[in-house]
């Protein structure tokens, strides 16, 4: 008996020391860097958050920075300054994001180190269909249909949202859709699936240049629960905005697996932290009435 528990707790701790292993440490306590987050869509006002790295042994949040040099660049081609508009917020009112260009930024402040980003800019897939169908077992389905941006590697993301009167909300929902490999079922299976589990972000491998028809639900308690309207966001989004948004849903699931509680978030900057990216955002809204 004492070698079977003396086996069994060398096993636990070997699991553990290699879920550790697999996530590294996500920042050492260092120098302050400069932090740049801008998700961005398409038609939008090119708009950048800025501020200041607290350190990782820094439980404070980081400090938005007023009075740095926010440098943008179209094709390589320079646009001009963003200016400061508040608490760290920077804009240039005279530019919208434009698809299929890429954008260069350069942020600089006297007490850092520059920091610099690039993105490509996606376009718009469009919604071909989108069906609904309140089900027996308490749910209500929607089948959303759009078509595959043909020769190059896609990456999506669906929201739904209710919409009652004049207020919007973003619901959660579930699929057993094979596209989303088991993210968003409601018991997920296996230690990937269950970092992402809640992530709705998804890809085309294996789907590329296809009409794609997805079905995905909302629990209900009984018809009551309808909302007036739903309302579904196709996003079509970069490689970056994939991988980020799926490093914070692992971010948030973390404390449900205490052997990976060490998470990195996506960072495409150089010389900092943060995100630089964009999307393309297309939607339909299904009035059930």
């Amino acid at each position: 008996m004492k070698y079977r528990l003396l086996f069994l707790n060398i096993c636990i701790l070997f699991l553990h020391i290699s879920c550790e292993e697999e996530l590294q440490v996500p920042i050492p306590d260092e120098e302050p860097k400069l932090v740049i987050n801008a998700l961005i869509g398409v038609d939008s006002l090119l708009r950048v958050h800025v501020s200041k790295s607290s350190g990782f042994q820094n439980k404070n949040a980081n400090s938005p920075l007023t009075t740095a040099n926010v440098e943008i660049s179209q094709n390589n081609q320079k646009l001009g300054y963003l200016i400061h508009e508040s608490n760290g917020w920077y804009s240039l009112n005279s530019n919208v994001l434009a698809a299929n260009n890429s954008y260069q930024i350069e942020v600089s402040h006297p007490d850092l180190e520059t920091a610099k980003s690039e993105t490509e800019v996606v376009e718009k897939v469009a919604i071909s269909n989108l069906n609904y169908q309140v089900k027996e077992e308490n749910k209500i389905e929607f089948t959303i249909q759009f078509q595959d941006k043909k020769l190059q590697e896609n990456y999506y993301m669906i929201l739904l949202k209710a919409i009652d009167g004049n207020t919007i909300s973003t619901i959660d929902y579930y699929s057993d859709d094979i596209i989303f490999n088991g993210n968003l079922a409601e018991n997920s299976l296996g230690i990937q699936q269950n970092m992402l589990r809640g992530s709705r972000t998804f890809t085309d491998e294996n789907l590329d240049g296809n009409n794609i028809s997805i079905y995905v639900y909302n629990g209900l308690f009984d018809s009551s629960d309808l909302f007036q309207e739903y309302k579904i966001e196709l996003y079509h989004i970069t490689s970056d905005y994939f991988k980020y948004e799926r490093s914070i849903t692992s971010y948030h699931n973390r404390d449900d697996l205490p052997f990976f509680n060490k998470v990195n978030l996506h960072s495409n900057v150089t010389g900092g932290y943060g995100i630089f990216t964009a999307y393309a955002i297309d939607s339909k809204t299904i009035n059930n009435e």
